[in-house]
């Protein structure tokens, strides 16, 4: 039968079970990672420095010019430079330890953080806009030196360069707000690409497409601010953990020689590489649970270590023999669609009953009356037998 939670998690914490070298390497749930905070912080300050190095030239070049593009551009360095800064503060606040009233951690601050970018970048693009029609209607010259535009086309350059390292940072350190403001920062270099288009042709050909210039310039700001918004959202609301990520839990819990199988893998995330899930496994109903619960633990503590996601197991117990009842079985849910799969299947003959969980797909509304339709189906390969079903989702 299926052994509660709280049971496993209390033999697991008993001293005879665990050697003193595991509970020496047993640190769970210590979500601080110095190498990861220092390693955003150095990324961030380096993006603080850069970008307002560029935002004050080129609002000098600006000025001299009479360019409102560039000004928009020169004000989205400034901006830039803001979102390292909140990124700053949402890694050192997401790097605080658990306590009472927050035992998963700070980890989600980053997602506010990169939440607060997004908003800001969405903002000022509609800024931006509103400027640049103005200037289409009511045109100014620019006035652009062969210097400026040297500086414009080096500074693309720039934050090109910076872009690329801000996502591959954000990648390695998982950090969905360095990821944004990279992001953010690629699609700058896009936009000063076209401010510089517009700074040549009103140098070499006295062509004024200042206003249009800072209109497409803003109209790639708030597709950006929108995708990041929707980025940001899905990780705050929670979305299936990757896809890699399961198929390596699952891989590393059936590796288990005890396991039979592994089932109902559940991670919820709480920040960047913090994971806290369970994941429901066969076994053998002849094991002892003190061994069950030993080798159990030692794979929870293995996980934890490579893989930094903190897993409670549940038991299926299951009797082994019974392959003729379980094809039976399987055969039967095969005439429905949107059953996926099912495990934990027990039959035991002497109570008479038959006990499966069965894995159905979102696309399935009414599951009531799919699992009333399988137990009569069940029922009459099984007369006289108890049926009792669990439907599951596959969240993971």
């Amino acid at each position: 039968m299926k052994v509660a939670f709280y049971k496993i998690l209390a033999l697991m914490s008993r001293s005879d079970i665990i050697s003193p070298k595991m509970k020496r390497n047993l640190k769970m749930m210590d979500f601080k990672d110095g190498k990861r905070e220092k390693t955003i912080i150095k990324t961030a300050l380096i993006g603080i420095v850069t970008n307002f190095f560029l935002a004050g030239a080129k609002i000098f070049i600006a000025m001299v010019s009479n360019s409102v593009a560039l000004i928009s551009d020169a004000v989205n360095n400034l901006s830039d430079a803001g979102s390292s800064i909140i990124t700053i503060f949402g890694s050192k606040l997401a790097s605080k330890m658990p306590d009472e009233d927050h035992p998963y951690g700070y980890g989600r601050t980053e997602y506010i953080g990169g939440l607060i970018v997004s908003v800001i970048v969405l903002m000022l693009g509609f800024q931006f806009l509103k400027t640049s029609i103005e200037n289409i209607f009511a045109p100014e010259p620019t006035s652009f030196t062969m210097p400026f535009l040297a500086f414009l086309f080096c500074a693309i350059f720039v934050k090109f360069a910076l872009g690329f390292y801000y996502k591959k940072i954000g990648k390695q350190t998982k950090s969905i707000s360095l990821i944004a403001v990279g992001q953010e920062a690629l699609g700058d270099a896009i936009i000063s690409c076209v401010i510089l288009v517009s700074a040549a042709l009103s140098y070499f050909v006295d062509i004024q497409i200042d206003g249009y210039a800072g209109a497409l310039a803003s109209l790639v700001i708030i597709i950006n601010g929108v995708l990041l918004i929707k980025e940001t959202f899905d990780k705050i609301i929670g979305q299936r953990v990757e896809k890699e990520i399961s198929d390596e839990i699952y891989a590393a819990v059936n590796r288990c020689e005890i396991v039979r199988g592994a089932y109902d893998l559940i991670l919820h995330n709480y920040g960047a590489q913090r994971y806290v899930g369970s994941v429901n496994v066969e076994i053998d109903e002849h094991l002892p649970l003190s061994e069950v619960s030993q080798r159990l633990n030692e794979l929870q503590i293995k996980i934890y270590k490579i893989y930094r996601i903190y897993l409670v197991f549940g038991v299926y117990s299951v009797n082994l023999g019974q392959d003729e009842s379980r094809a039976c079985v399987a055969n039967l849910l095969s005439e429905f669609s949107s059953v996926r799969g099912f495990h934990a299947f027990f039959i035991d003959t002497k109570k008479k009953s038959v006990r499966f969980d069965v894995v159905v797909d979102f696309a399935e509304k009414n599951l009531s009356r799919l699992r009333a339709q399988i137990e009569r189906k069940v029922a009459l390969s099984f007369p006289g037998y108890k049926i009792f079903i669990v439907i599951d989702r596959e969240f993971a």
